[in-house]
């Protein structure tokens, strides 16, 4: 099920947010396709000092925020319908779990809201989609890291050339 931390694709990217947080401490996080605010309400706990949370769909957003609220956290996720890159190269953690179509539309966007030296995190697609994402991302300018999958699906991790 989508949606509730479920899904391999969320766990992949719960997980990775979790060690990069505690190995990089990423001050800025960028969460696209947010749904239920899980992934940004991740990254906000271990201790990302902004967090920008999108989505298309304004239910998505608007139960995002609601579950966020739950929380009483003192750092506030910014939730948006902007396009990734509407606030620049501002994060050093971009996470996009997403379908492969709209990982495929929105590569140079996403590629533009990374910082140099940031770190992004692709999930939502399978084993098999994988290869052409990859080449994809990396011909858009950024340096693959590691791949790992679970249940079929897969994570690709990739750093900032810049």
């Amino acid at each position: 099920m989508f949606g509730d931390g479920s899904h391999a694709t969320t766990r992949l990217c719960a997980a990775a947010i979790d060690l990069l947080c505690r190995q990089r401490q990423p001050e800025a996080v960028l969460d696209v396709g947010t749904g239920t605010g899980v992934l940004a309400r991740i990254a906000r706990d271990r201790g990302a000092r902004l967090v920008v949370a999108t989505d298309i769909d304004p239910v998505a957003l608007s139960c995002a925020k609601a579950h966020s609220d739950l929380d009483a956290h003192p750092v506030q996720i910014h939730f948006s319908s902007e396009v990734p890159d509407h606030c620049g190269a501002r994060f050093d953690l971009v996470v996009a779990n997403i379908l492969e179509e709209p990982l495929r539309l929105l590569a140079p966007a996403l590629c533009r809201a990374l910082l140099p030296g940031g770190v992004m995190l692709l999930s939502g697609f399978t084993r098999l989609q994988m290869p052409a994402l990859r080449v994809l991302y990396e011909n858009a300018g950024l340096t693959f890291f590691r791949h790992c999958s679970l249940d079929g699906w897969a994570l690709l991790t990739f750093t900032s050339k810049h």
